[in-house]
């Protein structure tokens, strides 16, 4: 059942980038700006995912498993916490402080989708209103 919404989605994509390719009206290098807004995109969301992760350097973890002294930032236990989308990173501990990892991160992440979905949607906008430019 998941294979149907991820074709969909292909589709949907594929009918939105033809129909952006085809705008007329739109200049240069707001076409060009979906080709470089999608992989730095995707490399945030890779480092707001990893900004938790322990696992990849032990001794400067940002979510240590033992506080560095009681009371700095949390008591207790600390866990890290990550979310695909919304993509954000945190820090939780047992009293219940939260602290973020990746702010600026998250920031350049919904920059970059939004110069990503925004071009997209006139482009959809443009295949549907006009089926025929996209033969040409």
């Amino acid at each position: 059942m998941t294979l149907l919404p991820v074709f969909v989605g292909l589709v949907v994509g594929w009918v939105a980038l033809r129909g952006l390719l085809a705008h007329p009206l739109l200049p240069l290098w707001v076409r060009t700006a979906v080709f470089w807004s999608v992989p730095l995109c995707a490399a945030t969301w890779l480092v707001i995912m990893t900004a938790d992760d322990a696992f990849l350097f032990p001794d400067t973890a940002p979510c240590p498993r033992e506080p560095y002294r009681e009371g700095v930032i949390g008591n207790g236990k600390v866990t890290g916490v990550s979310t695909p989308f919304p993509p954000r990173a945190y820090c939780v501990w047992e009293d219940g402080t939260v602290y973020d990892l990746a702010p600026g991160a998250e920031f350049l992440f919904w920059v970059f989708f939004a110069l990503t979905v925004v071009p997209l949607a006139a482009g959809l906008w443009h295949a549907l209103r006009d089926p025929r430019s996209l033969l040409r």
